[in-house]
């Protein structure tokens, strides 16, 4: 071997053996703290970017109260919760605090919703024209403006968790289905303990007692009323809740659980407005879910609202009740549909003959006295054409304090004025010229929450919030087909990155 090899090879052999030794130095001396990283570990992760699927389900305790108001949701008509205008929640005291437990993103959702983040204000502002004239009543003034106020928490929660802190919607989507899939089951169990599908008064004593104590307003002894506050609620959580998460989820578990819910009612005889919703919400589905450009699909549309015509007009000779009011009318077909017009067309009366309160509104917590002074008038008209009169009706002549319509509209243009309406429904419109989101979809959405509001009143309800959240999260950008939570934030089409829930850029897909 060449001398210079030889040479070579030594002076290698001495390299090792110096690093080595100076290795074993090195790890058997105690190691001083270093600031710096080592050479060959990975750089720490950013604090926003989440990979296990713990940590995007919550970011911290406080979500754990965003996931019990879901869990929660379709329970509002228990002695458990808060007495609000005709119903009893806990789901938006939840998010309140929800809200509240989150201060520090509370600024980012006030920017982005300025304009309805102001206007609780406007209404307490206009109230004082109202509460001036015709007087102040502490209790229903903080259930009226506390509804909004927790209508506003509900949105407020849905920015935080979905857009702010980035939380995973698929676990959202389970513990709302089990909630509504649980409260189903009870409902079954109260139609098997009324004894009503035996065709006979064989109801189970215990089952009618617990429910007797359990329910706020107690209807289980005659029909299902699952755990909403009267059974004509089911329309508003299938369709104002549960049928827009799936439009924007296209979750299948949703989409299994609205037809068996909605059936399983009618069938049950929950009440007739189920089938009335029902009928609505599926003809807005098949004009909101079909192509029309394709022939096959057009076909399917045309069969599908025959087969909804075919069975509204079935629904009116089967269901007695719905065929005693095409039989007798609305006014005289049924009591509680008398009774639901009436407390619509007692405050509707007072606007006619009160120009400026009809402006402005009674103020908020002054429903009682538009209907004490429309009650007269609205009484001839209802008499003169054959309104069935009961004892609801005629206790409206001396209302309670706390009195209520039955319908969103009703009580918003009473207690606010015409003014305050038209601007809310301006400031939805305008979000969805904003934000581009005149699409079939949207537009059926936006229908179905006004026809559902038609006999509903509380303000706290979910559906509205959900709603201006889905419009307000629509944007132009809908070029990329894999856009994350976190894109929500910039104005992404939410349709598609609620169905594509991907972690930070540049993190690998779980």
């Amino acid at each position: 071997m060449p001398a210079h090899i030889q040479q070579q090879d030594s002076e290698t052999e001495s390299a090792r053996a110096t690093f080595s030794a100076s290795d074993s130095f090195l790890r058997s001396a105690p190691s001083a703290p270093s600031t710096r990283a080592e050479p060959h570990s990975p750089p720490p992760l950013p604090p926003r970017v989440v990979h296990t699927s713990l940590s995007r389900t919550i970011s911290g305790t406080s979500d754990l109260l965003f996931y019990a108001a879901l869990m929660l949701l379709p329970v509002d008509g228990t002695v458990a919760g808060v007495p609000l205008p005709y119903w009893t929640p806990l789901s938006p005291w939840l998010f309140l605090v929800y809200a509240l437990t989150s201060m520090r993103h509370l600024r980012i959702v006030a920017r982005r919703y300025l304009s309805f983040t102001l206007f609780p204000l406007l209404l307490v502002l206009v109230s004082f024209y109202g509460w001036s004239s015709i007087g102040f009543h502490g209790l229903a003034v903080a259930k009226s403006i506390g509804s909004v106020v927790l209508a506003m928490a509900c949105l407020a929660s849905l920015e935080i968790a979905l857009r702010v802190k980035r939380l995973a919607w698929k676990p959202m989507v389970s513990v709302l289905v089990a909630a509504y899939w649980f409260v189903f089951l009870v409902g079954v169990v109260q139609w098997a303990g009324s004894g009503l599908w035996l065709g006979a008064e064989l109801h189970v004593e215990g089952i009618q007692q617990f429910f007797g104590r359990l329910m706020y307003r107690n209807y289980t002894w005659e029909r299902p009323q699952f755990l909403f506050s009267e059974p004509s609620y089911i329309g508003m959580h299938l369709y104002g809740v549960l049928l827009p998460v799936y439009w924007l989820t296209k979750d299948r578990r949703i989409a299994a659980l609205i037809p068996v819910f909605a059936a399983g009612s009618i069938l049950m005889g929950a009440g007739t407005r189920i089938i009335i919703d029902t009928m609505v919400a599926g003809l807005l589905w098949l004009v909101a879910s079909l192509n029309f450009k394709r022939r096959c699909e057009t076909i399917g549309a045309v069969a599908g609202i025959g087969a909804v015509t075919v069975a509204g007009i079935a629904a009116v000779f089967l269901d007695p009740r719905l065929n005693k009011i095409a039989a007798d009318g609305l006014l005289r077909g049924d009591a509680s549909m008398s009774a639901r017009i009436f407390h619509m067309l007692a405050p509707a009366w007072a606007w006619k003959h009160d120009v400026w309160h009809a402006i402005f509104g009674w103020g908020a917590g002054n429903i009682s006295a538009a209907v004490k002074t429309g009650y007269k008038g609205a009484r001839r008209w209802y008499d003169a054409h054959g309104g069935l009169v009961n004892n609801e009706i005629k206790g409206l002549a001396h209302p309670p304090v706390d009195t209520f319509t039955m319908s969103g509209y009703a009580s918003l243009i009473t207690e606010f004025g015409v003014l305050m309406a038209v601007l809310l429904a301006m400031l939805v419109i305008a979000g969805l010229t904003v934000h581009h989101a005149w699409d079939r979809r949207t537009l059926c959405w936006l229908v179905l929450v006004a026809y559902l509001y038609i006999q509903f009143e509380a303000y706290a309800f979910y559906a509205l919030p959900l709603l201006v959240w889905g419009v307000c999260t629509r944007g132009t950008d809908t070029k990329s087909s894999k856009l994350g939570l976190d894109d929500l934030a910039s104005d992404a089409d939410p349709w598609q990155t609620l169905r594509n829930p991907l972690v930070d850029k540049g993190a690998p897909r779980r």
